[in-house]
């Protein structure tokens, strides 16, 4: 299912988004990972080597940064709680600037660079499987994702995770961890 809506209105010579662009979508994940990046520049080929590939480096970079959010080279991978989601909600919101703080009723939430130049925005289980994508104005963003309806605890095997991915145009800076969700602490000791 794919939702927009937005509006825009002229302002001195320049159209401006007054509300934010809005995507539903469903996204899967699949062995405890959903990858995020620009549908066009994958970052990541045949060619790769276990010491030199973006999967492995971002994954690393979750796990180590203790965000369970990683990042490298514009691919972003979210761990999730549950071994896999097949029809787990993501709300994409794209706006003109950053959007207010809201961590109130999501359990974890972290922030990454995100370049998506060509305005395709992929989603893909980790082990292959067909992306999803949606369409995103092409630039260079600021990414929030915040997720909920986490369950921590051995066995826990299919999820009811839920996801929102703010965007808003933004210089390349480091990842920042925001909220952090204690089941990790269980699952990830």
């Amino acid at each position: 299912m794919l939702l927009a809506s937005g509006c825009a209105h002229e302002s001195s010579g320049s159209a401006r988004r007054q509300s934010p662009l809005v995507r539903e979508i469903n996204v899967e994940s699949d062995y405890g990972q959903i990858y995020i990046y620009d549908a066009e520049t994958e970052a990541w080929g045949d060619t790769d080597t276990e010491e030199n590939n973006p999967l492995s480096r971002a994954l690393d970079d979750a796990s180590n940064s203790r965000r369970f959010v990683g990042y490298d080279d514009g691919l972003v991978d979210v761990l999730t709680p549950s071994q896999y989601n097949w029809k787990a909600p993501m709300r994409i919101e794209v706006s003109d600037g950053p959007p207010p703080l809201d961590v109130a009723g999501w359990d974890h939430v972290v922030e990454v660079p995100l370049p998506v130049p060509s305005g395709r925005l992929a989603f893909e289980a980790s082990g292959g499987g067909t992306p999803i994508e949606t369409k995103v104005p092409p630039n260079t963003y600021r990414a929030r994702l915040s997720g909920r309806g986490y369950v921590a605890g051995a066995g826990e095997i299919e999820g009811h995770e839920r996801y929102r991915l703010q965007l808003w145009p933004a210089q390349e800076a480091p990842p920042r961890l925001i909220k952090y969700w204690a089941g990790y602490d269980v699952m990830r000791p």
